[in-house]
């Protein structure tokens, strides 16, 4: 090596799995270049600008005599290989008025998830005919600029590089598959599905930090005493990605060192991982340990449990089972994706037949501890997102209003209900924009009661950003 310039593109592609580069960025004229934190750079200060001989060496190094023909023909070649060092790897080679241009696409997921972790990315998706993208923020965006599209064989390979032979199996079989994937940087929930143009795979990423109450921002004050109830049920709503998995893994690791009892976790998949602190915890993931969640919850019943986690309350034979179990001297918590604390409650009733529901809405009015409904808001200073929180706290006035169908007039009582921790969503947008942490604009399009929103406003205008200084 001399200024790192090889004759041999491995050598290359051996230097950018040194920190997982999804790509390395070749070309006459130009220092070799990989890509951290999602910006080309140059793998070292001191590297040495490669030459157009140094270019055709590493053409040769990595073409057959057919695709340099090709190259030569139509100035362009692209290619799947296959390098003893990393593994495969899509190839795209273009001739230059100066040389050669090599750009090299990864075809192991690990490369993309890096990327993902040190950008702080929620999301990573990895689709058939498109570029690598990832959720940052709540924007999902391609990870780079002029990122090259995924082939289908692409996809295929990215599949293959983390999917294990009884994942293949259930892909082959339903076409989609989820799980949780983890390696040395990170864990991660996994889903595969099968489409028109080939796979899709999209990743969530899980913190590998448990984040507290405090981390958050859940009102502690009100929520440790529903985590001390000995039965009952606690349910946490949203839409997908608001952070659901989040607080329930606050709660849950809360309980872990509050309580000395045993906790159960239903999930599909396992995504964060609790250690045995003063509870026991087990851990049972559906489609792997068990069936499914109903017949885990049957299950769990019988394993003498204080604490139930139930990571999707999905359909009416779970929703039955988990309430059944909160009647009956356990603590469960569950989600539902449900927008606010009074549709929370008509999901669950209309999930029951019409015959059932008088008996069902007395179950819920007695069972139900409380319910946080939330969403994850973009900062206005672009730095994240933070959590706009609806609560309700089981009273008797709402147990009343449960019972006798009337969840019209939760709202009302949640708004006075505000010495028992109680708040609707939109007292809380209007909190996180009257402390300038969200914008105007996002308080109007998340608010459940728009007019009510444009009002208060109208009567809290905006800040005007503070002008530029000009040049005196």
């Amino acid at each position: 090596m001399s200024g790192y310039i090889y004759d041999n593109i491995d050598e290359y592609l051996k230097l950018g799995q040194t920190i997982l580069s999804p790509t390395m960025y070749l070309g006459a004229g130009l220092q070799p270049y990989w890509m951290r934190e999602a910006a080309y750079l140059p793998v070292a200060d001191d590297a040495q600008a490669l030459s157009a001989e140094d270019m055709e060496k590493l053409v040769n190094s990595c073409t057959t005599p057919e695709q340099r023909s090709t190259l030569e023909e139509a100035g362009a070649v692209d290619f799947i290989a296959d390098s003893p060092s990393v593994g495969k790897y899509h190839a795209y080679v273009y001739k230059q008025d100066g040389g050669y241009l090599i750009v090299t696409l990864s075809l192991h997921v690990d490369s993309y998830l890096k990327q993902g972790l040190d950008c702080k990315c929620s999301d990573i998706h990895l689709p058939s005919a498109c570029a690598p993208s990832w959720r940052r923020h709540g924007s999902l965006l391609p990870m780079w600029e002029g990122a090259p599209l995924f082939t289908k064989e692409d996809a295929e390979c990215l599949v293959n590089s983390f999917l294990t032979e009884k994942e293949w199996e259930r892909l082959r079989e339903v076409g989609d598959v989820d799980f949780a994937y983890q390696n040395e940087h990170g864990r991660y929930r996994a889903s595969v599905i099968s489409q028109r143009l080939g796979y899709d795979i999209c990743y969530r990423i899980i913190n590998s930090k448990i984040l507290t109450m405090e981390d958050i921002n859940l009102p502690k004050e009100h929520v440790v005493p529903l985590t001390r109830f000995t039965n009952g049920l606690i349910l946490v709503t949203g839409s997908v990605g608001s952070g659901k998995s989040t607080t329930l893994a606050s709660i849950i690791d809360f309980i872990n060192g509050d309580r000395k009892d045993h906790i159960i976790t239903l999930e599909d998949p396992i995504e964060t991982i609790f250690p045995c602190r003063e509870c026991q915890v087990n851990q049972r993931e559906v489609h792997k340990h068990t069936e499914s969640f109903g017949r885990a919850l049957r299950a769990a019943l019988r394993e003498d449990p204080d604490v139930i986690m139930v990571g999707e309350m999905r359909n009416l034979e779970t929703i039955s089972l988990a309430l059944s179990a909160a009647e009956t001297g356990h603590l469960v918590l569950g989600t539902l994706h449900t927008g606010s604390a009074a549709r929370t409650i008509d999901r669950i009733l209309d999930a029951f037949p019409v015959e059932e529901r008088d008996h069902i809405r007395v179950m819920v009015s007695e069972s139900l501890r409380g319910v946080f409904s939330q969403q994850l808001v973009p900062k206005k200073d672009g730095t994240g997102r933070v959590m706009a929180l609806e609560l309700l706290v089981n009273t008797a006035a709402i147990a009343n209003c449960i019972r006798e169908g009337k969840t019209f007039m939760i709202p009302g009582l949640i708004q006075t209900g505000k010495a028992q921790g109680m708040r609707l969503m939109d007292d809380s947008l209007q909190q996180l924009y009257k402390d300038g942490i969200i914008s105007a604009q996002e308080c109007k399009m998340r608010a459940t009661d728009v007019v009510t929103m444009d009002k208060f406003l109208a009567a809290n205008p905006e800040p005007a950003e503070a002008a530029a200084p000009t040049a005196q």
